[in-house]
């Protein structure tokens, strides 16, 4: 089944990476953007996924949100995770699909169709990139890379979102923000960065990323426990469980 996700997600991504003249609009916040080419391959990767698993729910970003399934599968998808990047032609977005199986995660693939990292995982089978086996790496704290942004679609939060970087910059090596969360993430998982925070993410944001980062040996979890696969919400990764502790 994940070679067969793959391959849809592979095919998704010549569309987004090929995509010219498409349009941009505002959904919600000016900050919140949404393209012609997120609704033409939400749309592509809802037919292609849902004919993998016949009566699998679907749940995406772009207008499809239907709740998980206790009983049974339901993908989870961003058709493209980093649109305000991909909007300007920045080339650092990512296709995230996460596949639930009763309501838990089971497989997962972020891909970036401008440089070609394919991620995936399955649970229990650990995480590759382009094939090849990742893991994360464990650093002490003076040499991490933290990943986090500060809120952008909802700023009355951004000034905890900043109290955080500025109590953790001194500590850490540097901070990256790059402006998609599932390629953050699985850059956790091949050991590139080391942290990652941000105080509110939508399912399809982490969904098919922290299947990658856990089967890499990372961990993932929300502010009170466990990952809130339905509603979203805070996110915290780290590689070495002690690096968690301190976010």
């Amino acid at each position: 089944m994940l070679s067969d996700i793959v391959d849809v997600v592979m095919r998704s991504g010549k569309m987004v990476g090929s995509a010219k003249g498409f349009s941009v609009s505002v959904k919600g916040t000016k900050e919140n953007l949404v393209t012609s080419m997120d609704v033409e391959n939400e749309r592509f990767l809802r037919r292609e996924l849902t004919a993998l698993i016949p009566g699998s729910s679907f749940k995406g970003e772009e207008g499809d949100e239907a709740r998980i399934l206790e009983k049974g599968y339901t993908w989870i998808v961003d058709p493209i995770d980093g649109t305000a990047n991909f909007s300007r032609g920045i080339p650092e977005t990512g296709i995230s699909v996460a596949l639930m199986k009763d309501g838990k995660p089971l497989a997962g693939v972020v891909h970036n169709p401008f440089n070609g990292a394919m991620y995936c995982a399955e649970k229990g089978k650990g995480a590759f990139k382009g094939g090849i086996p990742i893991n994360v790496r464990r650093r002490p704290l003076g040499e991490c890379l933290f990943f986090t942004a500060w809120s952008a679609y909802d700023k009355s939060i951004s000034s905890k979102c900043f109290e955080v970087s500025e109590s953790l910059y001194p500590q850490c090596n540097d901070i990256r923000r790059i402006g998609t969360a599932a390629v953050e993430l699985c850059m956790l998982a091949e050991g590139a960065g080391d942290m990652f925070f941000e105080a509110r993410l939508s399912p399809w944001d982490f969904a098919a990323a922290s299947v990658i980062l856990e089967e890499a040996g990372g961990l993932v979890r929300s502010l009170d426990g466990p990952l809130d696969y339905e509603n979203g919400g805070p996110v915290l990764a780290a590689a070495d469980p002690g690096n968690l502790d301190v976010l």
